[in-house]
Parts: C-alpha cells; structure tokens; sequence
C-alpha cells in the first residue's frame, strides 16, 4: 500500500477553513488548477468528498467536519518541529502570521510591522484578517496568530498584553469654521458630523458624554469604516471623529486636513494583544508579538492628548488646542 502524501494534509486544513478552492489557492501561493488537483487527490485519499457545493457555496461534509480538529493539531504539530528554533535561524524562516484585527490598526501599523519582521526574517508575511463576531475560537484552533483589539475576554487560558490607550479627536478640513474660535462642546455640536459604525449604530461614547452636558451633536451621515469617513471630509464641512493612531498615515497619504482634541472626557479604549499559551515557547511568534508591542508604542506617533505635542506631525497654534498635520 502506497504511503499517503502528508503535504494534503496541509490543503486539506486550508481547505476546510475557506471552503473555497479560490480562496485556498490564493492562501497557499498555488492556482486554482493545482489546488483542484490536490483536492482531487484529497477526496481519493479520504474517501470522502470533503467539500460540496450547496448553492453557490462549498460547505464541509460531516467527514470533513469530524476530521477537522485533528487535522489542525496534525499540521501545527508537524510546523512546530519544522520551524527554526533560534532566533539566529529566523532568515531562513518561511511563514505567513495571521493578525485578527480592525482597519485602523492594519492601517496604520501593517507597512511597518512587516517591515520590522522581515528585518529579522525576510521570507515572512502577514495577514491582517478582519474583525469578526462570535469567532472567540480562533486563537484556540489556530486560525489566527494574533488578535488585537480593544481590551476583553477571550477565553480564560488566552494570554492578554496591553498595548496603548486608543484616543479619539475631531478632524475636518482646514478651512473648516470649527477652527475660527475655541472649541467647545456647543461649537462641537453646531456642526454637522459623520459618524463611524461598523453595525450602524447613530450613538456611542462620544454621544454618551453629551447627553451629560444636555447637548447633542446632528450626525447626517453614518458609514461603517473610517475610511470613508476620512475621505469624505476634505470635501465637506462635516466632521469626522477617528482614532489617534492613524493621523501619521493621514499626512503621509497627502491628506490635507486639521486635528484638534474633542472638548469632551471620552475614556479611551485599552488596546491589547491576545493569543493562545501554546504559542508561548514558539520564537517566531515571540519575535511578532514583541515587534506589535514596539511598534504600537514606538516614537513618531502622535502622543496621548494629556502628553504636550511635540511630535513632528502636529504643532499647536496659539494654545487653542487645534492642530495641523504637517
């Protein structure tokens, strides 16, 4: 009896994940053709046909379902022994980390986290995969690498690390009347704004702190991603509210827009790292989740609103709490 090729099994875990042989093939760096083949030979093998066409959808058989834990454990096992185990090895390390995490933070942190990496291990990659609900299990089946986002349980065996405090402020273009005079929270709220919900939702935090003041802001637009929103604004007079952290990718985009703090106290949120403990003694993963921390807290980003504005992207002007990007 011939011995079974173990690299299926590597295509059957991707496979299964994506259940789609587009998806899979784009993952493993292979066309659409060759990943067919594979599956072919998987089906042969297995017995089963694994994937099946519900609709416009391939959906798992209860095979592939029974088999799907174990083949996970199999393949991770299997890269575990493979992988380099020093950090003197690292350039020759060949590897695709999976970061779960929302748009401003591969936004503003994806160009130079791989940079950093590649400069320790050249042959790596990243993807940043999107936020998601109701998938908690991800770190534990070794979907993903890491997640970062705002502070919270994951599990009770999930290993957490803060990273920064995540601020909000108000930006519009320069031009924009809120710049005329100090900003208030009845001047904030005299002018239209966008709001920024990935559900849609019209109220938050930032609507929360009004209501204490007896005030409400008017919000005509509401989009689900800031970058809508960001790029709305320098065409309009609304104004938008985003995360701090991602003013420096504004200026090297060429955005010609103003800053200023919100004239309200909004608590900010504790973003964090989080990934499963079996990972723990991986170096490669080590080597990531020590890089997220650097970068996330390294010099260059505009500092938290309590800390003075000597950043080389934002200058006061006149103690009036309004900033420009340079």
């Amino acid at each position: 009896m011939a011995k079974p090729d173990l690299n299926l099994l590597v295509t059957l875990d991707v496979l299964i994940e994506e259940r789609s042989v587009s998806r899979a093939a784009e993952r493993m760096g292979m066309s659409a053709p060759a990943l067919s083949r594979a599956l072919a030979r998987i089906r042969e093998t297995v017995g089963d046909p694994i994937l099946v066409r519900a609709g416009r959808e391939l959906v798992p058989t209860e095979r592939a379902l029974e088999i799907r834990d174990r083949v996970r454990q199999v393949v991770e096992e299997a890269s575990s022994l493979l992988r380099p185990a020093t950090l003197s090895s690292f350039a020759s390390l060949e590897r695709q980390f999976t970061i779960r995490a929302g748009e401003t933070i591969a936004g503003a942190f994806g160009v130079e986290l791989l940079s950093r990496l590649r400069r320790e291990a050249p042959l790596v990659s990243v993807r940043f995969a999107p936020e998601g609900d109701g998938d908690d299990d991800a770190l534990r089946e070794g979907r993903i690498d890491i997640h970062i986002g705002a502070l919270r349980q994951l599990g009770p065996e999930v290993r957490v690390q803060t990273l920064f405090r995540e601020h909000v402020v108000g930006v519009a273009r320069p031009g924009h009347p809120i710049f005329d005079q100090p900003i208030t929270p009845d001047r904030f709220v005299a002018f239209e704004q966008i709001s920024t919900s990935r559900r849609g939702r019209p109220r938050g935090p930032i609507d929360n702190a009004l209501d204490d003041l007896g005030l409400r802001r008017r919000l005509p637009l509401i989009v689900s991603s800031f970058d809508t929103a960001i790029f709305a604004l320098p065409t309009s007079d609304l104004i938008g509210i985003v995360p701090r952290h991602i003013l420096l990718g504004l200026h090297q985009l060429g955005m010609n827009l103003r800053w200023f703090d919100l004239p309200l106290s909004i608590e900010p949120a504790v973003m964090a790292q989080a990934w499963h403990p079996r990972r723990d003694n991986d170096p490669a993963h080590r080597l990531l989740r020590t890089t997220i921390r650097e970068i996330t807290a390294s010099s260059g980003r505009p500092p938290l609103p309590a800390e003075p504005a000597t950043n080389v992207i934002a200058r006061e002007n006149g103690g009036s709490g309004l900033h420009e990007l340079e």
